[in-house]
């Protein structure tokens, strides 16, 4: 099988090139001018779908040129991140996205391209989120309030009762719920006459038993109130009344006491109670938490010992719960009440999932990065239409070594899940400079050797992007700026990877460099050769001749430069 090669036209917003003004324009501009086979179009936002006329355009390409296009869904605005469990930013991220794999169909795209994570590990994020956590709205990973998952789940509503028991802020929000007076109401009422039964049955039990003192109601009440309270059955019992108010309320509903912190602790809950791979394969032994933690118990411990695991296994959940779901109100609007991954694969286009940028200080801080955990919910899913992009430079950018945190580490068809490589010169900037890859340069021969690598786990057969960037400069507008000769070097790259070529045993000719051109390689020579002494003009003290004996009557005659100019013809 081939490669493609291609090439990403880049963002508006970042390149301000009049020539990334809507997608029509992107894709032909560079599409049609670059020599490619493929073109990425990046998205800046999805309202370039309405540009008018645009499937026409696009079918124009796509069928006249014979240029195939594929589409790097939103990376803004921030609202796009499909890990996270707010609720505001888990139905924008799928609206928006349920919209753009609708149009990648309807445009013939061949992909589209999303980032696994836009948001930092929640760690990072505790003094922002754990007091005030319960003011958040947050949803399950299928989009729904969290009590459908609790009602689903033992493992999460215990947890969730747990929280309840707590009485914290989450509690207050249920206590400003219209349902909760009228509920409290009742539930008072009937706990005040389950005590006053329990406190006159054990009166008339010690009558009978011959004994006249201690025969007050009232101090029995207390003394019954109070075993019930030392024992944690009436903070369990408040806690169900809390959970029935919070099941059936409104606004709260949508709310956990810690905002998204619990909410991810509790779908680790949920995943360990359904010996879910994913959890499993990631974040691996709980065991430490003790021989009887419950799975809220070991999720929680999770979440502080293997944070980083913890936040990669979660966010994988909540991805898997945006291509999987179907009776959301925008798949029924907008994808026939399919889910994304249905839909995909039905109409052929591939889903891809990336690692994300990263930025200064925040490096490996995104909750789902690493290549080698998003694999486990490829294989989870097993779609043939779910697929890796791998982008060496925002790999660097998370902390990976390639080589040894990577490479080393890939399972042997770990190349089967890649589709697609984002290319520039492998320099770890945040995984956002794509630098130009130089022919015979640095870049050019580690790029090789990483791709053969990947080529060597199954990687025969996908697509080469040399993404854009700034150019060189960082100030490049020009498509000379911008790519200089990135598509030739990768070329190379898809050559010698096509002949199956040792990384060790490429020719001079990967690098630019022939010695097949004889004639060329002769005039070279004896350029070569003809001007070795230079350097010395006029610094030996011996006369120096500047023609030979075949020369002499030339010079003779005043025509030593006209010898000059012409003697190797």
């Amino acid at each position: 099988m081939a490669y493609k090669v291609g090439i990403s036209s880049g963002w508006w917003r970042i390149a301000k090139d009049p020539a990334l003004l809507g997608l029509a324009v992107k894709a032909g501009q560079f599409g049609a001018t670059g020599g490619v086979q493929f073109n990425q179009v990046d998205l800046d936002t999805i309202l370039e779908f309405l540009e008018p006329d645009l499937k026409k355009f696009i079918t124009r390409f796509t069928k006249e040129l014979g240029i195939q296009i594929g589409l790097h869904g939103e990376v803004q605005p921030a609202p796009v991140a499909l890990e996270s469990a707010e609720r505001r930013m888990w139905e924008q991220s799928h609206d928006r996205n349920v919209v753009t794999v609708k149009a990648a169909a309807d445009l013939g795209f061949v992909y589209i391209n999303i980032h696994t994570s836009n948001t930092v590990q929640l760690i990072q994020e505790e003094a922002r989120i754990r007091p005030f956590g319960f003011q958040f709205q947050i949803v399950d990973p299928f989009g729904r309030p969290f009590w459908r998952l609790a009602e689903e789940s033992p493992a999460v509503k215990n947890y969730i009762l747990r929280l309840l028991a707590k009485q914290g802020g989450m509690v207050r929000e249920l206590q400003g719920e219209e349902i909760f007076r009228e509920r409290a109401d009742k539930f008072n009422k009937e706990l005040d006459e389950e005590i006053t039964r329990e406190a006159i049955r054990r009166i008339h039990e010690r009558i009978n038993q011959g004994q006249t003192e201690d025969t007050n109601v009232r101090t029995e009440y207390d003394r019954v109130r109070a075993e019930m309270e030392n024992s944690g059955i009436l903070r369990r019992r408040y806690a169900e009344l809390w959970y029935s108010v919070w099941k059936d309320s409104i606004f709260a509903k949508y709310t956990i006491e810690a905002g998204e912190i619990d909410a991810y602790i509790a779908v680790g809950a949920y995943m360990i109670e359904k010996n879910d791979p994913i959890w499993t394969n990631i974040v691996g032994s709980t065991s430490e938490a003790g021989p009887n933690a419950s799975p809220g118990d070991r999720s929680e411990w999770a979440y502080v010992n293997k944070h980083a695991q913890f936040n990669a296994a979660v966010a994988a959940k909540y991805i898997e719960g945006h291509l999987t779901v179907k009776d959301n109100e925008f798949n029924k609007k907008v994808l026939e009440g399919k889910s994304m991954l249905e839909f995909c694969g039905k109409t052929g286009v591939k889903i891809l999932l990336e690692m994300p940028q990263s930025g200064e200080g925040v490096e490996g801080l995104s909750r789902l990065y690493n290549p080698l955990e998003t694999i486990h919910l490829l294989r989870k899913l097993g779609s043939p239409i779910l697929l890796l992009t791998i982008d060496f430079e925002q790999t660097m950018a998370q902390r990976i070594d390639i080589d040894n945190d990577l490479i080393a580490k890939m399972p042997p068809d770990f190349g089967k899940f890649v589709y697609l490589l984002h290319l520039g010169e492998p320099i770890p900037y945040f995984g956002t400079a794509h630098i130009p890859i130089a022919i015979g340069g640095h870049g050019q021969d580690v790029l090789y050797r990483w791709i053969y690598a990947l080529r060597k786990t199954g990687f025969k057969d996908g697509v080469l992007i040399f993404e854009r960037g700034g150019g060189r400069s960082g100030q490049g507008k020009g498509s000379f700026d911008v790519f200089e000769e990135s598509v030739k070097a990768v070329r190379q790259i898809t050559k010698y990877l096509e002949q199956d070529f040792n990384p060790q045993e490429l020719p001079p000719e990967f690098y630019g460099i022939s010695f097949e051109n004889k004639d060329v390689y002769a005039r070279q020579i004896v350029s070569m050769r003809d001007h070795a002494w230079d350097p010395l003009e006029g610094l030996l003290m011996q006369p120096e001749e500047k023609h030979g004996f075949f020369s002499r009557a030339a010079v003779e005659k005043g025509k030593g430069e006209i010898w000059e100019k012409r003697k190797w013809r």
